[in-house]
């Protein structure tokens, strides 16, 4: 172990600074009182979060994380105003409060409803390398 009069120079070590970075940004933007134990968890989330973000962009192959994240399903009721023009009433909901919803405007209303699945998918992608940043956003 580094004691607090030597410091590490060794070159592998310069490896590890942006990483070094990213943890004090998050320390420094996280607000955290000494002896205030209700705010440790807000520092783990940020840390974790950060570090976390830093590894998927950084260290692992584009698409790696792909796979291990399911996507995220949102379920949304859809109301027919006109024949063929459905409005989202309630976006967001979960599937049972959907399907019930749906069931109640049909019973009580008369109103066609369907329910509807979202599913968004979250990729990491790569940020573009020097110089390349003008060729992004023309495309």
């Amino acid at each position: 172990m580094t004691g607090p009069d030597r410091v590490r120079t060794d070159p592998d070590l310069a490896e590890l600074a942006p990483l070094a970075s990213v943890i004090a940004g998050a320390l420094r933007d996280t607000p955290v009182r000494l002896g205030d134990a209700g705010l440790l968890p807000d520092l783990v989330g940020a840390l974790t979060a950060a570090v976390a973000v830093y590894i998927g962009r950084e260290v692992l192959p584009p698409g790696a994380l792909d796979e291990a994240r399911p996507p995220t399903v949102e379920w949304d009721v859809e109301v027919e105003r006109r024949p063929g023009d459905w409005v989202t009433f309630s976006p967001g909901c979960p599937r049972a409060a959907a399907l019930e919803w749906c069931a109640n405007a049909e019973e009580n209303t008369g109103w066609r409803a369907r329910v509807v699945r979202r599913t968004a998918i979250t990729t990491i992608e790569q940020p573009p390398a020097d110089g390349q940043l003008d060729e992004h956003r023309s495309t």
